[in-house]
């Protein structure tokens, strides 16, 4: 994945630009930069944190799924 793929893809699994900032050490403003495309050279301790940070979340997310989307019962069920 390229950077702002990795950045975008952080943000879809609902973390904030801080929180991103907090996993990795990249400043808010550069993680909103890099997400928008305005960072033509990453450096490579940037991109290597933003990957980290990635796969350390997929990991989280693995081990605690979101509840399942239950129906509410209807009066004639």
């Amino acid at each position: 994945m390229k950077p702002r793929e990795l950045v975008q893809a952080l943000r879809a699994m609902g973390l904030t630009q801080k929180q991103i900032e907090a996993k990795t050490g990249i400043p808010q403003p550069t993680v909103s930069k890099i997400g928008l495309g305005r960072v033509g050279d990453v450096m490579s301790r940037h991109y290597v944190a933003l990957l980290t940070a990635y796969e350390q979340q997929v990991k989280e997310e693995a081990m605690h799924p979101a509840p399942a989307f239950t129906r509410r019962p209807r009066a004639n069920d």
